[in-house]
């Protein structure tokens, strides 16, 4: 029989809180529990081992030159994909804008990747009839980093957390299907150039790449669709409510919104600005709302893994563990004159003589702009670098950024909000 090319362009991506490789059954999936996720081309998950190099080198006319290489340890699983950032729609947690199945907010296509990176709650428990949704999203299509405890529809959550929430990640790359189990979320980067449609980079790790095969295969293949062991043709079984019947995966980008199902927009980047303010020494604060040429937040949890050193084994991760939350971002604007334009903001910070001025600074940026759709990130304390001019045929000024807590939510984890407003 004629082997089989598999192509990217016929890969799915999915994130459950379901271990099929361990053994759960088809019926534990459901659409509470298991999402699609639809990637851009250039997605990619492997796993490395760490060697060492044993040689030896002596004297004499015929020496022992060899060398030895072993396998020490298994490498934590390397993940990372791409994707579009959609608002829903599903923005509120009851009435009007709520998903009627669940009441929780779901502003955002990968609003359970954000949850991911941002919350220690994990955003479904359970599995078949007893997985219920717990998203930590609030009303309004926002998600505020500071700690808050349990609300109506919304789960509670703290950013300041030692270890990330895992969860399962399955790779049909076409007719090959491979699991990342124990997958944590480590970083989201948006890219907003304004010749493009708003994207987020995710990127993580995992404890162990494993190929489904056997049953694990066939119980995955008769949730998601596709040609099972046998060879018979599969259709998906997927669902536009979270809902908490067996078999079932919830579809990306689409909801069930008080009662119509709705598809998710795309934003727009040329539309984005930034509002800035920062407070020079004895004056009152200045406030820019700039148009930018490009835009760029990043978020990372610095996840670092554990892996024993013992000898004559093969070395497996025992356990990952988060760093310091690391929040940044940039914008690149034109060098104009005048009243609260970017050369007015570049000299202010550039005459700013004190060593941090986080806390006499803020930045929003506007991701799509003011109209819906649109994101905001909303970051109360922010320490910019020196602005630098990059000098072309229109001159230009680049900005770096960290965004960090106030002090009078010192200890919250507030460095940030998000806002998120749909096409109504």
């Amino acid at each position: 029989m004629a082997t089989a090319l598999n192509l990217q362009r016929n890969s799915e991506v999915y994130m459950s809180t379901v271990d099929l490789a361990g053994g759960a059954a088809a019926t534990a999936l459901t659409s509470s529990n298991t999402w699609r996720v639809e990637v851009l081309a250039g997605y990619a998950a492997s796993q490395s081992s760490a060697t060492q190099d044993i040689t030896s080198l002596e004297s004499g006319i015929s020496p022992d030159r060899s060398t030895q290489r072993f396998n020490t340890a298994i490498n934590p699983v390397e993940w990372s994909f791409q994707t579009y950032l959609r608002p829903t729609g599903v923005l509120n947690t009851s009435g009007a804008g709520s998903e009627t199945a669940t009441g929780n907010s779901q502003p955002l296509a990968d609003w359970f990747l954000w949850q991911s990176l941002l919350s220690n709650a994990a955003w479904s428990v359970g599995s078949g009839g007893s997985s219920a949704l717990r998203s930590a999203w609030q009303t309004g299509g926002k998600f505020g980093l500071a700690e808050r405890a349990t609300a109506a529809n919304v789960a509670a959550h703290n950013s300041n957390y030692a270890t990330a929430n895992e969860y399962h990640l399955y790779m049909k790359m076409d007719n090959v299907v491979y699991q990342v189990r124990n997958a944590s979320v480590n970083e989201a980067s948006i890219d907003a150039a304004i010749d493009g449609i708003a994207t987020t980079s995710w990127s993580g790790f995992g404890r162990n790449f494993v190929e489904l095969t056997g049953p694990a295969r066939d119980n995955l293949i008769s949730v998601i669709g596709g040609i099972n062991n046998a060879g018979t043709e599969r259709s998906a079984a997927s669902n536009v409510n979270a809902s908490v019947v067996g078999g079932e995966y919830h579809v990306w980008g689409r909801y069930n919104v008080a009662g119509t199902i709705t598809t998710s927009a795309f934003i727009k980047n040329r539309l984005s600005s930034v509002t800035v303010s920062h407070q020079p020494q004895g004056q009152s604060a200045d406030t820019y709302t700039l148009a930018v040429t490009g835009l760029g937040f990043t978020y990372s949890n610095a996840i670092t893994f554990l892996t024993p050193e013992e000898l004559a084994s093969l070395n497996t991760p025992i356990g990952q563990f988060t760093g310091a939350k690391t929040i940044t971002g940039n914008f690149t604007a034109y060098l104009r004159t005048g009243e609260d334009e970017t050369a007015q903001f570049l000299r202010n910070i550039v005459n700013d003589s004190r060593t941090q001025i986080a806390q006499f600074a803020n930045a929003n940026l506007k991701i799509g702009g003011s109209t819906a759709p649109f994101v905001a990130i909303d970051m109360p304390a922010v320490q910019f670098n020196f602005p630098t001019h990059s000098v072309e045929d229109i001159i230009g000024i680049s900005v770096e950024f960290l965004a960090q807590e106030s002090n009078e939510t010192k200890g919250t984890g507030s460095e940030l909000t998000m806002i998120v407003s749909a096409a109504s």
